[in-house]
C-alpha cells in the first residue's frame, strides 16, 4: 500500500520498511549448541543460564562472549572460507557496519528466560565489554523486579530520556514484546527459539512502529525509515517465514 500510493499525503509514508538479516554463527562458536533431529543450532541452549540476579551466568559464557564480539565485528572466525571473503565482503554486523550502526541506537534483545536476561546484563557489564556498557544504557526488562504490564515500560523510556541523543539495549524474555509501542526501537535481536510464527512475528513487528517528530517549523520528520530483525538461527528463521507465508494465503496448496 505504501509503494502503490499515488500522489501526495501517503498515510503509510512513516511506516518503516522491515529488513530481516539472518546469520549463520561461525562453527567455532555454534558447535556447543547443536541439537535435535536436524542437528540444528539451538538458541535456547546457546543462551542458557543459571543463577539469579547478580549471580546469573551463562552456561557457555565464553561462547556468548565471542558472540558479543562477533556482532560488533571484532571476533574473526578461523574458518578458511570466512577469511577468503576479505574484510569488505564480510556480512554486515549490527554494531560494526556503519549502515546499521547509524540507525541502531535503541534495540530490544529477545532472550530465552529471566536468567539469560540477567546473565546477559552481567556479562555486558564486565570490563572487557566496555563498548556496550559505556555507550549503551542496558535495561533488564525481565523477572518480577521489572514490573508487570506497562510498569515494565517505564524503566525503558526513562533510560531513553531524549531518544535522539541516547543509546539503549533492552533485554527481555517476553515483556514488552506484545501490545506496547516503543517508537525509538529500530532493531530486535531474536535470541531464543519460538515455535509459533505468530509469536515470532508479533515480537518482530514491535520494531516496525512509525517514529515521527516535528521540526522547528512544525513539519513532520520521519526518524525511522527502516527497522531490523536480526536472527542468529538461520534455518529456524527461514522456516518461520515459510510457515507464516503459508498461513497468510490459505487458498494456495503449494507452499
Amino acid at each position: 500500500a505504501k509503494e502503490n500510493w499515488k500522489g501526495p499525503g501517503n498515510p503509510y509514508s512513516s511506516l518503516p520498511r522491515m529488513v530481516m538479516l539472518t546469520y549463520r554463527i561461525p562453527d567455532s562458536i555454534r558447535q556447543i549448541a547443536m541439537q535435535g533431529e536436524f542437528n540444528e543450532f539451538d538458541l535456547n541452549i546457546f543462551f542458557s543460564a543459571k543463577g539469579k540476579g547478580k549471580d546469573a551466568r551463562f552456561v557457555y559464557e565464553n561462547e556468548v562472549q565471542k558472540w558479543l564480539d562477533l556482532i560488533r565485528g571484532s571476533y574473526l572466525p578461523s574458518n578458511v572460507d570466512d577469511m577468503k571473503l576479505g574484510q569488505d565482503k564480510r556480512p554486515p554486523m549490527p554494531f560494526s557496519d556503519t549502515r546499521l550502526l547509524n540507525v541502531l541506537n535503541h534495540t530490544i534483545w529477545f532472550l530465552p528466560n529471566v536468567a539469560s536476561c540477567q546473565a546477559m546484563y552481567n556479562l555486558m557489564m564486565q570490563k572487557q565489554n566496555g563498548y556496550y556498557n559505556q555507550k549503551y544504557k542496558i535495561v533488564v526488562c525481565a523477572g518480577t523486579e521489572a514490573g508487570i504490564g506497562l510498569d515494565a515500560l517505564y524503566p525503558v523510556l526513562h533510560a531513553m530520556e531524549n531518544p535522539l541523543e541516547t543509546y539503549t539495549i533492552t533485554l527481555t524474555c517476553g515483556k514488552l514484546t506484545t501490545g506496547v509501542t516503543v517508537k525509538p526501537w529500530t532493531g530486535i535481536f531474536m535470541l531464543r527459539n519460538l515455535k509459533s510464527p505468530e509469536t515470532y512475528f508479533q515480537a518482530a513487528f514491535r520494531v516496525q512502529s512509525p517514529w515521527v517528530v516535528k521540526d522547528e517549523t512544525g513539519k513532520d520528520l520521519i526518524m525511522k525509515e527502516e527497522c531490523y530483525v536480526f536472527d542468529f538461527a538461520l534455518d529456524r528463521a527461514l522456516r518461520q517465514i515459510a510457515d507464516y507465508s503459508c498461513r497468510l494465503n490459505v487458498d494456495e496448496s503449494n507452499p
